[in-house]
Protein backbone atom coordinates (compact mmCIF):
# COMPACT_ATOMS: atom_id res chain seq x y z
CA UNK A 1 0.00 0.00 0.00
CA UNK A 2 1.43 3.82 -0.88
CA UNK A 3 2.04 5.45 2.31
CA UNK A 4 -0.44 8.02 0.37
CA UNK A 5 -2.72 5.75 0.26
CA UNK A 6 -2.24 4.65 4.33
CA UNK A 7 -2.60 8.11 4.97
CA UNK A 8 -5.84 8.12 3.37
CA UNK A 9 -7.10 5.34 5.33
CA UNK A 10 -5.77 6.31 9.00
CA UNK A 11 -7.65 9.89 8.17
CA UNK A 12 -10.71 8.19 7.94
CA UNK A 13 -10.86 6.55 10.88
CA UNK A 14 -10.07 9.26 13.10
CA UNK A 15 -10.81 13.11 13.24
CA UNK A 16 -7.92 15.59 13.06
CA UNK A 17 -7.01 18.95 13.45
CA UNK A 18 -6.67 20.98 9.85
CA UNK A 19 -2.68 22.09 11.07
CA UNK A 20 -1.81 18.18 12.15
CA UNK A 21 -3.28 16.87 8.53
CA UNK A 22 -1.38 19.13 6.73
CA UNK A 23 1.73 18.09 8.71
CA UNK A 24 0.87 14.17 8.12
CA UNK A 25 1.03 14.93 4.52
CA UNK A 26 4.00 16.46 4.13
CA UNK A 27 5.75 14.21 6.05
CA UNK A 28 4.59 11.38 3.45
CA UNK A 29 5.72 13.76 0.29
CA UNK A 30 8.80 13.89 1.92
CA UNK A 31 9.04 9.96 2.51
CA UNK A 32 8.18 9.61 -0.77
CA UNK A 33 10.52 12.17 -2.17
CA UNK A 34 13.29 10.42 -0.13
CA UNK A 35 11.83 6.77 -1.76
CA UNK A 36 9.78 5.58 1.00
CA UNK A 37 6.98 5.13 -1.37
CA UNK A 38 4.92 2.02 -0.11
CA UNK A 39 4.52 -0.11 2.97
CA UNK A 40 6.32 -3.24 1.90
CA UNK A 41 9.50 -0.19 2.91
CA UNK A 42 8.76 0.77 6.23
CA UNK A 43 11.74 -0.70 7.38
CA UNK A 44 14.37 0.40 10.02
CA UNK A 45 17.32 0.68 8.21
CA UNK A 46 15.34 2.80 5.78
CA UNK A 47 13.66 4.71 8.16
CA UNK A 48 16.65 5.52 9.58
CA UNK A 49 18.65 6.30 6.41
CA UNK A 50 15.54 8.40 5.38
CA UNK A 51 15.57 10.32 8.55
CA UNK A 52 19.71 11.11 9.10
CA UNK A 53 19.60 12.69 5.39
CA UNK A 54 17.17 15.67 5.84
CA UNK A 55 18.09 18.73 6.15
CA UNK A 56 16.31 20.09 8.98
CA UNK A 57 16.28 20.83 12.33
CA UNK A 58 16.32 18.35 15.29
CA UNK A 59 13.28 19.62 16.23
CA UNK A 60 11.56 18.86 12.83
CA UNK A 61 13.25 15.65 12.14
CA UNK A 62 12.08 14.69 15.50
CA UNK A 63 8.21 15.45 14.47
CA UNK A 64 8.50 13.81 10.88
CA UNK A 65 9.82 10.43 13.13
CA UNK A 66 6.70 10.54 15.39
CA UNK A 67 4.32 11.34 12.93
CA UNK A 68 6.00 8.45 10.79
CA UNK A 69 5.90 5.80 13.26
CA UNK A 70 2.58 6.95 14.09
CA UNK A 71 1.61 5.67 10.21
CA UNK A 72 3.56 2.44 10.75
CA UNK A 73 2.07 1.52 13.76
CA UNK A 74 -1.12 1.85 12.22
CA UNK A 75 0.22 -0.17 9.33
CA UNK A 76 1.39 -2.83 11.68
CA UNK A 77 -1.91 -2.80 13.58
CA UNK A 78 -3.87 -3.59 10.25
CA UNK A 79 -1.58 -6.28 8.93
CA UNK A 80 -0.38 -3.47 6.12
CA UNK A 81 2.92 -4.29 6.85
CA UNK A 82 4.50 -7.40 9.28
CA UNK A 83 7.97 -5.39 10.40
CA UNK A 84 6.50 -3.93 13.46
CA UNK A 85 8.20 -0.05 13.82
CA UNK A 86 10.78 -0.70 16.47
CA UNK A 87 14.66 -0.11 15.85
CA UNK A 88 14.27 3.74 14.74
CA UNK A 89 16.67 5.73 15.59
CA UNK A 90 15.77 8.47 18.92
CA UNK A 91 16.90 11.85 17.71
CA UNK A 92 17.59 14.22 20.72
CA UNK A 93 15.48 17.54 20.11
CA UNK A 94 16.85 20.19 22.68
CA UNK A 95 14.72 23.17 22.49
CA UNK A 96 16.54 26.78 22.83
CA UNK A 97 15.15 27.82 25.93
CA UNK A 98 11.52 29.97 25.42
CA UNK A 99 11.98 34.05 24.99
CA UNK A 100 9.37 36.77 25.17
CA UNK A 101 8.32 40.00 24.04
CA UNK A 102 9.01 42.67 26.97
CA UNK A 103 6.26 44.84 27.64
CA UNK A 104 8.19 47.99 26.14
CA UNK A 105 9.34 45.86 23.02
CA UNK A 106 5.44 45.27 22.67
CA UNK A 107 4.33 48.49 23.00
CA UNK A 108 7.08 49.78 20.61
CA UNK A 109 5.37 46.75 18.03
CA UNK A 110 2.20 48.27 18.50
CA UNK A 111 2.94 51.50 18.06
CA UNK A 112 4.66 51.06 14.64
CA UNK A 113 1.64 48.72 13.86
CA UNK A 114 -0.67 51.36 14.48
CA UNK A 115 0.94 53.69 12.26
CA UNK A 116 1.17 51.40 9.71
CA UNK A 117 -0.38 52.78 6.47
CA UNK A 118 0.23 50.37 3.99
CA UNK A 119 -2.89 48.39 1.85
CA UNK A 120 -3.41 45.05 3.44
CA UNK A 121 -4.36 43.45 -0.12
CA UNK A 122 -6.06 44.76 -3.45
CA UNK A 123 -8.96 42.16 -2.98
CA UNK A 124 -9.77 45.00 0.32
CA UNK A 125 -9.42 48.21 -0.84
CA UNK A 126 -9.36 50.85 1.67
CA UNK A 127 -8.13 48.39 4.09
CA UNK A 128 -4.83 49.15 5.88
CA UNK A 129 -2.49 47.42 7.91
CA UNK A 130 -2.89 49.41 11.04
CA UNK A 131 -6.81 48.31 10.97
CA UNK A 132 -5.54 44.36 11.37
CA UNK A 133 -2.30 44.16 12.63
CA UNK A 134 -2.91 46.31 16.24
CA UNK A 135 -5.86 44.20 16.74
CA UNK A 136 -4.10 40.85 15.93
CA UNK A 137 -1.06 42.38 18.26
CA UNK A 138 -3.53 43.03 21.51
CA UNK A 139 -5.88 39.92 21.05
CA UNK A 140 -2.97 37.67 20.69
CA UNK A 141 -1.58 39.24 24.07
CA UNK A 142 -4.71 39.07 25.87
CA UNK A 143 -5.76 35.98 25.06
CA UNK A 144 -2.72 33.74 24.42
CA UNK A 145 -4.34 31.72 21.39
CA UNK A 146 -2.40 30.23 18.75
CA UNK A 147 -1.85 31.82 15.19
CA UNK A 148 -4.58 29.54 13.82
CA UNK A 149 -6.94 30.17 16.24
CA UNK A 150 -6.29 33.60 16.05
CA UNK A 151 -6.85 33.55 12.12
CA UNK A 152 -10.12 31.68 12.37
CA UNK A 153 -11.98 33.69 14.64
CA UNK A 154 -15.49 34.70 14.10
CA UNK A 155 -17.47 37.44 15.34
CA UNK A 156 -19.90 34.42 17.66
CA UNK A 157 -16.53 33.81 19.19
CA UNK A 158 -16.51 37.09 20.96
CA UNK A 159 -18.62 37.61 23.65
CA UNK A 160 -19.01 39.48 27.02
CA UNK A 161 -15.69 40.71 26.33
CA UNK A 162 -14.33 37.38 26.16
CA UNK A 163 -13.16 35.23 23.17
CA UNK A 164 -14.46 32.32 23.68
CA UNK A 165 -13.65 28.87 20.76
CA UNK A 166 -12.12 25.60 20.59
CA UNK A 167 -8.45 25.42 19.99
CA UNK A 168 -7.54 23.71 16.83
CA UNK A 169 -4.79 21.75 18.03
CA UNK A 170 -5.83 20.37 21.25
CA UNK A 171 -10.17 20.51 20.83
CA UNK A 172 -9.75 22.29 24.65
CA UNK A 173 -12.85 24.91 24.80
CA UNK A 174 -11.24 27.97 25.44
CA UNK A 175 -12.18 31.53 27.28
CA UNK A 176 -10.07 34.05 27.45
CA UNK A 177 -10.43 38.13 28.68
CA UNK A 178 -9.86 40.70 26.15
CA UNK A 179 -8.92 43.92 27.45
CA UNK A 180 -10.54 46.99 26.78
CA UNK A 181 -8.23 48.11 24.08
CA UNK A 182 -8.35 44.88 22.42
CA UNK A 183 -12.41 45.02 22.43
CA UNK A 184 -12.21 48.26 20.88
CA UNK A 185 -9.96 47.09 18.31
CA UNK A 186 -12.25 43.84 17.69
CA UNK A 187 -15.23 45.99 17.52
CA UNK A 188 -13.47 48.38 14.58
CA UNK A 189 -12.17 45.14 12.26
CA UNK A 190 -15.35 43.66 12.55
CA UNK A 191 -17.94 46.62 11.57
CA UNK A 192 -15.29 46.25 8.32
CA UNK A 193 -15.63 42.68 7.73
CA UNK A 194 -17.85 40.97 5.10
CA UNK A 195 -18.48 37.56 6.37
CA UNK A 196 -18.24 38.19 10.02
CA UNK A 197 -14.54 36.78 10.46
CA UNK A 198 -12.25 38.84 12.28
CA UNK A 199 -8.93 38.36 9.93
CA UNK A 200 -9.89 35.69 7.88
CA UNK A 201 -11.90 37.52 5.53
CA UNK A 202 -8.87 39.86 4.58
CA UNK A 203 -5.94 37.62 5.37
CA UNK A 204 -4.31 34.20 4.43
CA UNK A 205 -2.82 32.16 6.38
CA UNK A 206 0.24 32.62 4.18
CA UNK A 207 -0.36 36.61 4.28
CA UNK A 208 -0.41 36.96 7.68
CA UNK A 209 3.01 34.81 8.31
CA UNK A 210 4.69 36.63 5.36
CA UNK A 211 3.62 40.35 7.03
CA UNK A 212 4.79 39.30 10.78
CA UNK A 213 8.26 38.16 9.15
CA UNK A 214 8.60 41.37 7.09
CA UNK A 215 6.87 43.46 9.82
CA UNK A 216 9.16 42.22 12.68
CA UNK A 217 12.47 42.79 10.67
CA UNK A 218 11.44 46.16 9.96
CA UNK A 219 11.22 46.71 13.51
CA UNK A 220 14.45 45.26 14.33
CA UNK A 221 13.06 42.95 16.47
CA UNK A 222 13.54 39.22 17.29
CA UNK A 223 10.74 36.59 16.83
CA UNK A 224 7.36 35.65 15.60
CA UNK A 225 3.79 36.33 15.86
CA UNK A 226 4.11 33.08 18.34
CA UNK A 227 6.02 35.22 20.79
CA UNK A 228 2.69 36.81 21.44
CA UNK A 229 1.38 33.79 23.28
CA UNK A 230 4.57 33.84 25.55
CA UNK A 231 4.98 37.08 26.36
CA UNK A 232 0.88 36.70 27.60
CA UNK A 233 2.27 33.56 28.93
CA UNK A 234 5.37 34.96 30.77
CA UNK A 235 3.34 38.38 32.29
CA UNK A 236 0.40 36.16 33.86
CA UNK A 237 3.03 34.20 35.57
CA UNK A 238 4.76 37.19 36.40
CA UNK A 239 1.64 38.34 38.08
CA UNK A 240 0.08 35.12 39.21
CA UNK A 241 2.26 32.67 40.08
CA UNK A 242 0.96 29.17 38.45
CA UNK A 243 -1.55 30.71 36.25
CA UNK A 244 0.66 30.56 32.92
CA UNK A 245 -0.59 27.04 32.35
CA UNK A 246 -3.99 27.45 32.61
CA UNK A 247 -3.97 30.53 30.43
CA UNK A 248 -2.12 28.27 27.92
CA UNK A 249 -4.38 25.61 28.76
CA UNK A 250 -2.04 23.35 28.95
CA UNK A 251 -2.90 19.72 31.11
CA UNK A 252 1.20 19.38 31.75
CA UNK A 253 2.50 22.42 33.76
CA UNK A 254 6.23 21.28 33.07
CA UNK A 255 5.64 22.45 29.00
CA UNK A 256 4.75 26.16 30.22
CA UNK A 257 8.44 26.34 31.97
CA UNK A 258 9.83 24.41 28.78
CA UNK A 259 8.31 26.31 25.86
CA UNK A 260 6.70 28.92 26.93
CA UNK A 261 7.71 31.01 29.93
CA UNK A 262 10.54 33.40 29.66
CA UNK A 263 12.88 32.98 32.85
CA UNK A 264 14.77 36.45 32.22
CA UNK A 265 11.40 38.24 32.53
CA UNK A 266 9.88 36.03 35.29
CA UNK A 267 13.35 36.22 37.47
CA UNK A 268 12.53 32.76 38.32
CA UNK A 269 16.19 31.88 38.49
CA UNK A 270 17.95 30.68 41.66
CA UNK A 271 19.88 33.27 44.27
CA UNK A 272 23.26 34.14 43.23
CA UNK A 273 26.59 34.28 44.82
CA UNK A 274 27.86 37.01 46.22
CA UNK A 275 29.22 39.67 43.71
CA UNK A 276 33.34 39.56 43.74
CA UNK A 277 33.35 43.50 43.65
Amino acid sequence: MLLADLLDVYLSEREASPRYIESLNRTVRRARECGLLDTSQLLPEKTNEFLSRLPLAAVTRANIRRELLTLWRFAFEHSYTDVPPLRVCRIKATPPPPRAWSLDTLRKLLAAAEQDVRPVSQRCPGLLWRDVLPCWIVVGYDTGLRFSDLLHLHGENIVNGCVICTAQKTGKFTVRAISPAGRECVSRLLEKSRDGTLFRWALSRRRALRKWKDFLREQEVVGSSRWLRRSGATYVEINHKGEAQRFLGHSNAALANRHYLDQTLTMDVPNSPPPLR
